[in-house]
């Protein structure tokens, strides 16, 4: 297991490293944003600290999600051992497909663990940065977002274990993410007469205001749909990998 979890490591490592970079630039960003809107040329427009100052959410949550849901988004190591042969060797040894696929989902929820627990670190670093309180609400909605990561990351790997092509997989998922956005535009669509009638309003803001119902509940969805695509992807994913044809 051990030399499966260090193979995948080598596999995806790269792609780790640049969405790793990209978190640390995000990350910095908003850092500055905030600081500039406390001594620099920001806190000199009260008008424009004030419509950042309640959209402090983005602050808090979208280095999150950019790791977390880059983590997740991606699924190299199935069709790379496909194409060197590893998969097909690995079925004349001793390895069961239980332990293939564990392999699988067990080295991305390491990596989304990594993922989680740098998310917890930019939480505090800016909130302590700035004299904001650690609450346990931000915590939460962190851990939302990690679960959400988790159900997508192996909702992705059960894709690529039932088909032999890396774009018919990413035709799925594409589709998968088309649907999901027509509902969220035909949603909001449904609602855009408020934001006309309140133009004192930012965007961000009325976004936040629309979804506020489901905010409430969303840890609980999304530790559903983790627990749901956990296990039974798991038990879907080795059946697939022992319908693979090769």
């Amino acid at each position: 297991m051990k030399g499966l979890l260090y193979k995948n490591y080598l596999v995806t490592r790269k792609f780790y490293l640049i969405a790793l970079l990209f978190f640390c630039i995000m990350a910095l960003f908003m850092i500055l944003i905030r600081l500039s809107m406390i001594c620099g040329n920001i806190s000199h427009d009260p008008e424009t600290v004030e419509e950042l100052s309640r959209t402090m959410w983005i602050f808090r949550y979208m280095p999150c999600s950019v790791i977390l849901l880059s983590f997740s988004g991606y699924e190299g190591t199935v069709f790379t051992d496909l194409e060197a042969g590893w998969t097909k060797f690995s079925r004349t040894t001793s390895l069961s497909p239980y332990k293939i696929v564990g392999a699988y989902f067990l080295s991305k929820g390491i990596v989304l663990m990594v993922a989680y627990i740098l998310c917890l670190l930019y939480l505090v670093i800016f909130c302590l940065s700035f004299g904001d309180e650690i609450s346990l609400h931000y915590i939460g909605h962190i851990t939302a977002l990690f679960f959400l990561g988790l159900a997508i990351q192996y909702y992705n790997l059960l894709c690529y274990m039932f088909v032999n092509k890396a774009q018919t997989a990413q035709t799925i998922q594409a589709l998968t993410g088309i649907i999901v956005a027509a509902v969220f535009n035909f949603y909001i669509y449904a609602k855009i007469d408020e934001l006309q009638e309140n133009p004192d309003i930012g965007l961000l803001e009325w976004l936040a205001q629309q979804f506020a119902p489901l905010k409430e509940h969303f840890f609980l969805i999304s530790l559903l749909c983790a627990v749901i695509f956990t296990v039974g992807g798991y038990f879907l994913s080795v059946k697939g990998l022992e319908r693979r044809k090769f």
